[in-house]
């Protein structure tokens, strides 16, 4: 279907749009000429075109040129391979139910505005920033006492600059974190590390994967009284772990350089005794 322009809509016999009502979750992926949801002066009857829509997937669509009204019901949103520069949602002032969100390889998006849509994505608690190097801004805050709206527990991002953007430099609830593909990045900044500090009571699983050229890992870890599992995995120019949590009961190492694991090799490895308090350590070459 690489032809495809637009989705046809009239099932009834007539000329009234009612928009798949039924239509729970919809995945389109590869309709390169796809430009709009339906032809030219058709819209749905009450302005929704997926009434019923729970889960929504888009991905490698160039030509598509915006998002349909968000559905009252919907919870999952991946937008995946876009060329879009910024991710509208809709202007209603009702609330957004979304409670994942993903938004991936998309290298002309700019901008999400999770900040200025922070009061009605209260149920956002999955969301995913990856390969969007040329993200600045996730909107603007109207007051910084709004933060407190935005619950999110998981998180996954390949850039951490993305944590020094509002609402995710303010955030507290995260219980998850994942940083994960980034070839460039040699060292946290220090505002990044900084960063840990806010989640230090919350933050329970952290992962480090994928990383090229990193040397370090946050000193930070240290004060993170609440977490109990570190992964880190494909981080080949990693040398030395830095102090870690007593709360930690699961250290998982694999896929990293022979002198990490030689360092930290129970009973013979030279810091051994910083990773004694951990009851499960896993380590594979």
């Amino acid at each position: 279907m690489p032809k495809v322009k637009w989705l046809e809509s009239k099932f009834n016999g007539n000329d009234k749009y009612h928009a798949f009502p039924l239509l729970e979750v919809l995945h389109i992926r590869g309709l390169i000429a796809l430009e709009d949801w339906f032809e030219a002066g058709a819209a749905a009857e009450d302005g929704c075109l997926f009434p019923s829509l729970i889960e929504l997937e888009l991905e490698n669509c160039p030509k598509l040129k915006e998002l349909p009204s968000f559905p009252s019901k919907l919870k999952k949103l991946k937008v995946c391979r876009f060329g879009w520069t910024t991710l509208n949602f809709c202007s209603s002032s009702n609330p957004i139910p979304l409670e994942t969100l993903l938004v991936s390889h998309c290298p002309n998006i700019t901008s999400l505005p999770l900040a200025d849509e922070i009061a009605r994505l209260a149920a956002l608690r999955y969301l995913t920033i990856r390969d969007c190097p040329n993200l600045i801004s996730l909107g603007e805050m109207r007051t910084t006492n709004n933060c407190h709206l935005m619950v999110l527990s998981d998180l996954r991002i390949s850039d951490p600059s993305v944590l020094l953007m509002e609402p995710l430099r303010s955030i507290a609830s995260l219980k998850s974190l994942s940083i994960v593909d980034n070839d460039e990045l040699v060292s946290f900044p220090n505002e990044a590390e900084d960063w840990f500090l806010n989640v230090s009571s919350s933050l329970c699983e952290l992962d480090f994967r994928q990383f090229k050229s990193l040397e370090s890992i946050p000193s930070s870890l240290e004060s993170l009284s609440s977490l109990h599992c570190l992964y880190i995995s494909k981080v080949p120019m990693l040398r030395e772990l830095p102090n870690l949590p007593p709360s930690l009961k699961v250290l998982s190492i694999s896929f990293c350089r022979p002198e990490l694991f030689e360092r930290y090799r129970k009973g013979v490895g030279s810091d051994c005794h910083k990773i004694a308090h951990i009851s499960h350590i896993y380590f594979q070459h």
